[in-house]
């Protein structure tokens, strides 16, 4: 029984959007993953989420709203690099990702709903301060080259990463608001690992040190979600992330064997069980 079995991993009853996953993850499983499941799937979930959008047009149209100031601002950085300094941010690239960012988060606005499954009328500061690290990931290549420049969006990344928990712990968490900080911190620092690592700013010992813990992360939660129908009950611990930040300013600022030790320990620290769903690690 597909909500049986979701209920009995969950410390607290599902919301409606979470038993609505619950039981098209069970039809997926049970199509044993062909195309055709594949499609149905893609099928339902967009469907529903034109439901969702239909239902809730004021964050609708915020959520656009936040996506033309995201594209108006890449385009006034890209003329701006070019006149002020010698870093050059493409145009093309930037808007694309940022195009795709915002198409995630519009597909996803029916998973804005706290734990009690009370949908939430507005999108919060804190998804703002997530997609703010978004909007970074395709200024992070041309800053490769740059000897202050790349610490300090790692250090940026960074702190958006502290605020935007602060937020939401202080304003209430979401679905929404959990999956995009997730997938924002996969990104970022994703892009920092192979865009530093190519230019040489960052050790090979470090890269994949943080490409083992993301890779490994990404497995549970694949596993989890494809096999059990639910989300890994887990949460990254702040001090791990405050090293592997740290560990990664320190190496891009040309002292490797410190930031290496410090990213290193980071990215081994073990994530901790956590009752609720809704966590921004």
């Amino acid at each position: 029984m597909p909500l049986a079995e979701a209920e009995l991993y969950s410390p607290r009853p599902l919301t409606e959007g979470e038993r609505w996953t619950a039981q098209s993850l069970f039809e997926l499983r049970s199509g044993g993953y062909r195309p055709s499941a594949w499609l149905e799937f893609l099928r339902s979930s967009l469907e529903r989420s034109g439901e969702a959008r239909r239902q809730r047009l004021p964050m609708a149209r915020q959520a656009r709203a936040w996506g033309a100031v995201g594209a108006l601002g890449w385009m006034a950085a890209c003329l701006l690099s070019r006149r002020v300094c010698t870093i050059h941010l493409r145009a093309a690239p930037g808007l694309l990702w940022w195009w795709s960012v915002w198409r995630m988060l519009d597909w996803h606005l029916g998973m804005a709903e706290g734990g009690d499954g009370r949908p939430r009328e507005r999108l919060s500061p804190a998804d703002a301060v997530t997609l703010a690290r978004f909007w970074m990931v395709p200024a992070v290549p041309a800053l490769t080259r740059s000897q202050a420049g790349l610490p300090a969006v790692i250090l940026i990344g960074g702190l958006t990463d502290w605020l935007d928990g602060a937020l939401a712990r202080s304003r209430g968490r979401t679905r929404l608001g959990r999956d995009l900080d997730t997938t924002a911190d996969l990104a970022f620092l994703g892009t920092v690992a192979v865009s530093g690592g190519r230019a040489g700013r960052l050790p090979p010992a470090g890269c994949w040190a943080l490409g083992a813990r993301y890779g490994i992360g990404v497995a549970v939660s694949l596993v989890a979600v494809f096999g059990r129908a639910r989300r890994p009950a887990i949460r990254a611990r702040p001090w791990g992330a405050l090293l592997r930040v740290g560990g990664l300013a320190i190496c891009a600022a040309g002292r490797e064997r410190p930031g290496t030790a410090l990213l290193v320990i980071g990215c081994a620290a073990p994530p901790r069980a956590t009752a609720p769903h809704l966590s921004r690690a």
